[in-house]
């Protein structure tokens, strides 16, 4: 079973950059350019969930609870970067 991480502060887009200029290891690089890949790829995640939720409204009227729920998860990950 995965053990849950424990608190830590987000990294800013201003500290990724700045370890990529800091350090010129690949591997560091590869790195930063994961955390920003993850980063855009919930964006696209949360854009797809608005579209598919007004979808839903539109044809079958109020909320499906599994889209629900990945509002929120992705409602807690923005504010946690934010």
């Amino acid at each position: 079973m995965a053990r849950e991480l424990p608190p830590f502060r987000p990294v800013t887009l201003d500290e990724l950059r700045s370890i990529w200029s800091k350090h010129p290891d690949p591997e560091i690089q590869r790195l930063v350019l994961e955390v920003v890949r993850y980063r855009d790829v919930i964006a696209e995640v949360d854009h797809l969930y608005k579209i598919t939720h007004q979808a839903w409204r539109e044809t079958h009227g109020g909320n499906l609870t599994a889209l629900h729920l990945l509002q929120l998860l992705l409602s807690e990950e923005r504010e946690r970067l934010a």
